[in-house]
Formats: structure tokens, sequence, C-alpha cells
């Protein structure tokens, strides 16, 4: 097992690794812009692709599209969210109680949240966080 994160940029960097390493991997998506926001039981992370995929904006015109692009999307992350979990816990060493994703097909943004079972400020030696 690897080093645990143990302060907040070391937390963010460890989130936004996983995460992408599982966009890249599962999901086949790549993002240009990754922000990660940790907020002590709560990681917010928004993923942003600044290149267009012609089929996905071409659906993205229409609210028949957007909601279709979303569906997928969303089928996709649960197919394989477990996998997400895992990858979570062992970068912050806590459970992730619940992981949410949406996808904004006309922002070409992919937002999750983390939520984990415990707090990292009392899991961590970070104070900083929260």
């Amino acid at each position: 097992m690897g080093r645990v994160a143990t302060n907040t940029a070391e937390i963010e960097y460890a989130v936004m690794l996983a995460v992408l390493n599982f966009q890249t991997e599962f999901m086949k998506s790549t993002y240009s812009r990754v922000q990660v926001h940790v907020f002590d039981e709560l990681i917010e992370v928004i993923l942003t692709r600044t290149m267009s995929i012609p089929a996905e904006d071409e659906l993205a015109k229409t609210l028949k599209g957007r909601v279709l692009l979303r569906q997928f999307h969303q089928a996709t992350f649960e197919s394989c969210r477990n996998l997400l979990s895992k990858r979570i816990e062992h970068a912050v060493g806590a459970g992730v109680q619940s992981l949410i994703a949406d996808f904004d097909p006309s922002k070409r943004r992919n937002t999750i949240i983390i939520r984990l079972e415990k707090s990292l400020a009392a899991s961590t030696s970070c104070p900083s966080i929260g």
C-alpha cells in the first residue's frame, strides 16, 4: 500500500490523480482542467474538457440530447463506481461513504462529490482542512 496523503495539498493531488486515472481508464474520457476542493469529509472534484467530442456536441444542442448524454455518463459511472471508491480510499486513507457524479454536456463539465466516512481533519495531521 502506498503512502497516504496527510495534508490538504497532498490530499487534493492524490484525489486528482485517482479521479483522472479512473476517467481515462474506465470512462474513456480526458479532461484538461481539474479542480479539487477538500471540505473536511466532503471532496468536490470538477473536471472540464476543452477538447470537443463532435457527437456529444451535436447531442448537447437539444434538451433530449443533453438528457441522453447525462444518462449515458451516469450509467457508465455507476457501472464502475466501486473502483473509483477504492482508489479514493487508498489515496486518502479514509472510507468512502458515497460518490455522486453529474455531467453537464453543454459546459463539458463533470462534477464528482465524494463523502467520506470520517473527517479528514480527524484522520490526518492536517489542521487546515475544514
